[in-house]
């Protein structure tokens, strides 16, 4: 699900390659965790599945999974290797084809920076909770305001639109690695994510900023990448 430019019709086969490893493991170690925590089951929705990744990853933890994305080119692949996975294809600006209530549990790893409109924003994470069930939960994966100034092993941010100090609601980049793919994104505050949460009808149940542990890491050990949102329509 984007609302900017990027166009993912001539990377969708390098996305695909992107595994959960890396800095980007910091993220999906956390929900795992809690989806665990939490014993969550039955029906999940993936909101911005692109190649499937998260999606996969979703149905690696027991869920029955539909990956929701606005580009073919990358449902293309998540088709092709999940071919029994249950792939949509949805613009971000439309309804969700889904009935009120239909999905237990959500996951959003990365999408909102894909935004670029605030109030999109608002009506992607009110679609999102719409089809929630009223006892549903869910996680958002986002950046940190710190990601775009320091060392990781899944990307590189050296670049002049990551100066500080970061607006809430301009553009950054970052580097995949080790894919070398160059994203145009924007950036959110906890503040501005916050509200179009409440906005939404979503209550924030608890903000998660994950550090690693051990060696063979850049400063994921002492500065966190990730902000992950956890959210219900109640807590």
């Amino acid at each position: 699900m984007t609302g900017n430019s990027t166009d993912y019709t001539y990377s969708a086969a390098e996305f695909a390659q992107r595994g959960i490893q890396g800095s980007d493991r910091l993220a999906f170690d956390q929900v795992a965790a809690r989806i665990q925590a939490l014993g969550c089951c039955g029906q999940a929705l993936d909101v911005g599945c692109g190649a499937g990744r998260s999606s996969r990853f979703l149905k690696s933890l027991g869920l029955e999974v539909t990956g929701l994305d606005v580009s073919e080119a990358m449902l293309t692949y998540a088709r092709q290797q999940d071919p029994h996975g249950h792939y949509v294809q949805s613009n971000a600006n439309h309804p969700f084809p889904f009935v009120d209530g239909q999905f237990d549990v959500f996951l959003s790893t990365w999408m909102v920076l894909e935004i670029a409109d605030y109030a999109t924003l608002i009506n992607v994470m009110a679609e999102i909770c719409r089809v929630l069930k009223p006892n549903g939960v869910g996680w958002v994966v986002t950046t940190t305001p710190e990601f775009y100034s320091h060392r990781w092993l899944s990307c590189e941010v050296n670049f002049p639109e990551n100066q500080p100090p970061l607006r809430s609601g301009q553009q950054v980049k970052a580097r995949l690695l080790p894919e070398n793919i160059v994203v145009t994104d924007t950036f959110w505050n906890e503040a501005d994510y916050r509200h179009a949460f409440a906005q939404a009808g979503f209550t924030t149940c608890q903000l998660y900023t994950p550090l690693a542990t051990g060696e063979d890491w850049l400063d994921e050990t002492r500065v966190a990448p990730y902000a992950i949102y956890e959210l219900s329509k109640g807590c």
